[in-house]
């Protein structure tokens, strides 16, 4: 199997896959003002737009799609419950004879991970079994990868901002900040460039983060991207238990997260 070049970016794609979501009942707006309070006002400096556009996105529930910025490369969707730690994600690769595609399912409380490949040489990803990883803060400890829910926080590592058009921004990420999202992988992929990597994001009209593209590669010519659209805030998230006849225990370790 061919390593995807997102994977090959952020040491291992497969590993990535840590998903959950929840939907909001207000929508993320937050509790009405009562008579004679204040609304603090929107930041205009450039850094701290960010800053709230980022966490903004922990409001209500989403979807992004994830990919490495090149044309029909690989691609991760996760939709996405930030409060009741809930959701989907689907990760697709392509190998040589097809493409693996795998699936994380987090109810709130448990983790599940299923593979498909295109043939049966490996018969654990049979793309019926769901893999029970344990609950979510086993699961959690065991990742090294990309953790997708959290991709947004990097923007707090941010320099050097500025504004580039209406709503979009550019500046330059310090990524050795953000291991714990981005996994330990990273340094070792960018080396001294880990400390000024450049960025460019945009924000809606709501102040919400829809864009973002991390340029991984110092290389002319090269594609090699985190490249992030955040879509269909409040969004109905579902993720239950798998039935109980499809749920296998003591995942081996050829299944991500295991």
């Amino acid at each position: 199997m061919k390593h995807p070049k997102l994977a090959a970016a952020t040491a291992a794609l497969v590993a990535l896959v840590t998903a959950a979501g929840c939907t909001s009942d207000d929508s993320g707006a937050g509790p009405t003002p009562t008579a004679g309070s204040t609304t603090a006002a929107a930041p205009t400096e450039p850094a701290a737009v960010l800053a709230t556009a980022a966490q903004r996105i922990d409001q209500q529930s989403y979807r992004l799609t994830l990919g490495d910025g090149a044309s029909g490369g690989d691609t991760t969707t996760l939709v996405w419950d930030p409060r009741g730690r809930r959701g989907r994600e689907t990760t697709t690769l392509a190998v040589a004879n097809g493409k693996v595609v795998i699936e994380r399912l987090v109810t709130g409380t448990d983790v599940y991970v299923k593979v498909t490949a295109p043939d049966r040489r490996v018969p654990v990803w049979d793309g019926r079994t769901w893999w029970h990883l344990g609950t979510v803060e086993a699961a959690a400890g065991k990742r090294t990868g990309l953790d997708n829910t959290r991709l947004a926080s990097t923007l707090g590592a941010a320099t050097e901002v500025r504004a580039t058009g209406e709503r979009a921004y550019a500046g330059t990420l310090d990524l050795r900040r953000s291991t714990e999202v981005l996994g330990e992988g990273v340094g070792g992929v960018l080396g001294e460039r880990a400390a000024t990597v450049p960025f460019t994001a945009t924000v809606d009209a709501q102040g919400r983060l829809v864009r973002y593209r991390i340029e991984l590669s110092g290389e002319p010519g090269k594609t090699s991207a985190l490249d992030l659209t955040y879509a269909d805030f409040g969004l109905p998230v579902s993720a239950d238990q798998p039935e109980a006849g499809l749920i296998g225990e003591d995942p081996p370790r050829n299944i991500p997260g295991a």
